[in-house]
This record gives structure tokens, sequence and C-alpha cells, in this order.
């Protein structure tokens, strides 16, 4: 029987101790309003697996072609084939990575301040008509592509170009690798 008891009035104070909680957590602190937003879609863009995760060769440049500020090596295809995309959707891409320090629309090179990366080198990106594509920086306003339209069985095959191009002075031998996100807006 006092097993009882005990389990009764341990019930009581668990209920006593919720009851305070509750009306503590409900106490008038203000009135904040805000909206969500969103769309549900019947269909979702999506990348073809085959182009999904992309390691573009950049190939081998000689410093000589870089000698001054502008001067680019051979373009390199970036190829995106987009799928179940809403039929003619308008499509756009962002890059987003680390900027360059000298020109914050190029992409920077990884591990910049590492004595075996080249110098004076950053990778620029732009569309097939070579209009550059500017670096979004995570977290910022998102630099968009031109805007691409998806066929009626909502497929889309773009292709954008990456290429090494001097910054502020003559290139230095050494690592010019990068890292990039892309990232699909479409309506």
């Amino acid at each position: 029987m006092s097993f009882i008891k005990n389990k009764y009035y341990l019930i009581v104070y668990m209920f006593m101790i919720n009851f305070s909680l509750y009306n503590y957590a409900h106490a008038a602190l203000g009135t904040y309003n805000f909206t969500l937003k969103g769309n549900v879609t019947l269909v979702t863009c999506g990348v073809d697996s085959g182009t999904a995760d992309k390691s573009i060769d950049m190939g081998k440049m000689s410093i000589r072609n870089l000698k001054k500020p502008g001067d680019k090596s051979p373009r390199m295809p970036i190829p995106f084939n987009l799928i179940q995309c809403p039929p003619n959707a308008q499509v756009t891409f962002s890059f987003v990575g680390e900027q360059n320090s000298i020109d914050k629309q190029l992409l920077a090179l990884s591990n910049a301040n590492a004595t075996t990366t080249a110098k004076h080198v950053a990778i620029e990106i732009t569309d097939a008509k070579h209009n550059r594509v500017p670096i979004s920086l995570s977290g910022g306003t998102l630099n968009k592509s031109p805007i691409f339209l998806a066929d009626n069985n909502g497929n889309l095959s773009v292709v954008f170009y990456a290429n090494y191009i001097a910054t502020d002075g003559a290139a230095t031998a050494g690592i010019a690798n990068a890292n990039v996100e892309f990232r699909i807006d479409y309506q």
C-alpha cells in the first residue's frame, strides 16, 4: 500500500512541476510575425548522375602564357545535363566558392597562401558566349547565369567553361586547383 501511496504523491508532484513550467513558458513576451514562402511542384530539376560530381582537368599551362593581368588559358568545358525539370522551365546556374582577393568575380585557388600554390592566377567561369559568370560567396547573394530554357520534356544540356586567368601580375608556377559548388534555380 505504501508503494501505491508513494507513486500517487510522485504523480501529483510531477503534475505540479509540469503545470508551473507550463505557466512560465506561456508568459507574455510579445508577438512576433514571420512569413514562410515556398512552392510545391509536380517535378524538380535534377542533374543527370553522369554529370553531377565533376573533376575538370585544367591541363598544364605555361607561365609564359600568363604574363600580364587578363592573359587566359584555353577554356575547358564543364557540361551539365538536367533532367525532370518542369517543361520549358527557366533555369539559372550559380557557382559558389572562395572569391579571388584581387577580382571577386573569379574563383580563388585552393590553399592560396601555400608555397606550392601558383600565384597571381585565378579561375574564370564563363558561359558558351564567353560571358563571365561571377563567383558567389557562400551565404551571400547569388550571382546567376543567363537564363536557359528546358525543352518540352524537361531536359536541358548546358556547357560552361573554366580557364586560368592572370590577375595582378605574371603568374608563378605551382599547383592551381580550386573547388566550386554549383546551384540550380528554376521556375
